[in-house]
């Protein structure tokens, strides 16, 4: 029977990915870290896509189960001790530098989050975006940054490859440089947000309530740390 329809359609979106270094591989710990995730951020956490890294060896299933109970959601695992363990359960295995499929192995304390590296891509223009983000809504401005006039509501998400620019309250969370870009910086004109992140760096609200709350701000990345300061735009 021939089909009047294609089966499938490819359609080209960026999906956020956090690379989740594994420092420690005792479950307890790990399950103690999430909680803590969970408890700050749960939005940000439910659903986060991530590429488990990891120097050590240990139990991968106890990880992906850890993960997956709170809502994350393990993609693939990057080459190292926990290759095997991952081909095993049927996770891809992805090179710990490029995220490309990594070749046949070779012989291998908290959970921090990075980003996980991608090609670099041509800068354009600036997306501009003149209506309020409501909650629920997540804007993406692919390879070029974010202009924002209006606010952004608590539930909201913003996400750039460059920076990102608020003319209004951001009360929800802002994602800059989401493809590794370490220069990319978060301007608003009052800052009340739930989560500010740049490449994969990230602090919550109860973080960012020590610093300029509904004020101007910038946030930028200065030797890897994340500074939220006072700042006029």
């Amino acid at each position: 029977m021939t089909r009047s329809r294609p089966a499938l359609e490819l359609k080209g979106r960026m999906l956020p990915i956090t690379r989740v270094r594994v420092l420690e591989a005792d479950p307890a710990s790990v399950r103690a870290q999430l909680a803590e995730m969970v408890r700050q951020m749960p939005q940000a956490v439910k659903g986060m896509a991530v590429v488990i890294d990891s120097d050590i060896d240990g139990d991968l299933a106890a990880l992906l189960t850890a993960f997956r109970e709170v809502g994350i959601q393990p993609l693939a695992v990057s080459d190292g001790p926990l290759a095997d363990a991952a081909r095993a359960s049927g996770l891809p295995v992805v090179s710990k530098d490029s995220g490309k499929a990594a070749p046949a192995p070779a012989p291998a304390r908290a959970v921090a989050a990075a980003p996980a590296p991608v090609v670099a891509a041509a800068r354009k223009p600036a997306k501009v975006v003149a209506d309020p983000i409501r909650s629920g809504q997540q804007v993406y401005a692919e390879d070029c940054d974010l202009i924002v006039l209006n606010t952004v509501s608590p539930g909201a998400e913003v996400i750039a490859d460059g920076c990102i620019h608020i003319y209004g309250k951001l009360a929800g969370r802002a994602l800059a440089g989401v493809k590794g870009d370490e220069s990319a910086r978060i301007f608003c004109r009052k800052l009340d947000a739930e989560l500010v992140a740049i490449a994969g760096i990230y602090a919550v609200a109860e973080q960012i309530k020590a610093g300029p709350v509904n004020e101007p701000a910038l946030a930028w990345l200065d030797g890897g740390r994340l500074k939220i300061e006072a700042h006029k735009i």
